[in-house]
């Protein structure tokens, strides 16, 4: 008789846990879990080692890896590129500065432009056509 690990991943969405996949390598389950808890309409992720014993018949489960606990820095220490959220790494600090309004108004603009270029192209095209079928109906 023998003992299987299985390792479930398991993903929060809201308040509800849901089994994501069932993997039997350890280090496959946790990389799993680190890739949802990048995605950003997951709220955590966790990976539980259960180990069921064929003897007994019954099983263990034992949370390896959680994304919903905090971890403890000690007093002092900066908070290491480990500890931030996936979410947040390699993003630029957002810039609550002076400049947001023109940012947004520039990117109005740049909008509004290609808006208007698309309607340009869209009614060229179809007077374009037009003009070629009335070509093609004179032979």
């Amino acid at each position: 008789m023998s003992k299987e690990t299985t390792y479930e991943v398991l993903s929060l969405k809201g308040d509800e846990w849901q089994t994501d996949t069932i993997y039997s390598d350890r280090d496959e389950a946790i990389e799993a879990a680190r890739n949802l808890h990048g995605d950003p309409h997951i709220d955590g992720a966790k990976v539980i080692s259960e180990v069921y014993d064929d003897k007994t018949g019954g099983s263990k489960e034992t949370t390896i890896f959680n994304t919903t606990t905090k971890i403890k820095t000690k007093q002092g220490q900066p908070e290491s590129k480990a500890d931030i959220s996936p979410r947040r790494r390699g993003r630029p600090p957002i810039d609550k500065g002076k400049n947001t309004g023109r940012k947004d108004l520039l990117v109005a603009v740049k909008a509004a432009f290609w808006l208007l270029l698309i309607l340009i192209g869209g009614l060229g095209a179809l007077y374009g056509f037009e003009g070629l079928n009335n070509f093609l109906n004179k032979f």
